[in-house]
């Protein structure tokens, strides 16, 4: 997926402007991810895996709910996000493995 999209290098630097991003909310890089994604106009909700036992991640998982991110933030996301390539034209969307059968 990651060579898919840009290549590890490219994957790297997304990972640092998402932790700028975190770290200036005081969030976590998924939390700042998701509400990005959630903040596209196709997209109405997100599935976030949690370990079991692991009750941190649900305060991390609810800071979506109240996370905004500002323009320069989302702005600072699609930039290094328009370097790499559109995922639903390399591999398709869930569930298209099957439509091509």
């Amino acid at each position: 997926m990651v060579d898919a999209w840009g290549g590890w290098s490219l994957f790297q630097t997304s990972l640092q402007n998402l932790k700028k991003v975190a770290s200036k909310h005081g969030v976590s890089i998924s939390t700042v991810a998701v509400n990005y994604i959630l903040g596209h106009q196709a997209v109405a909700a997100s599935m976030i895996g949690v370990r079991l036992g692991l009750s941190e991640y649900i305060q991390d998982s609810n800071a979506n709910f109240s996370l905004v991110l500002e323009e320069e933030d989302v702005n600072s996301v699609q930039e290094v996000s328009k370097r790499g390539k559109d995922q639903l034209r390399v591999i398709g969307d869930c569930g298209d493995e099957y439509r091509r059968a």
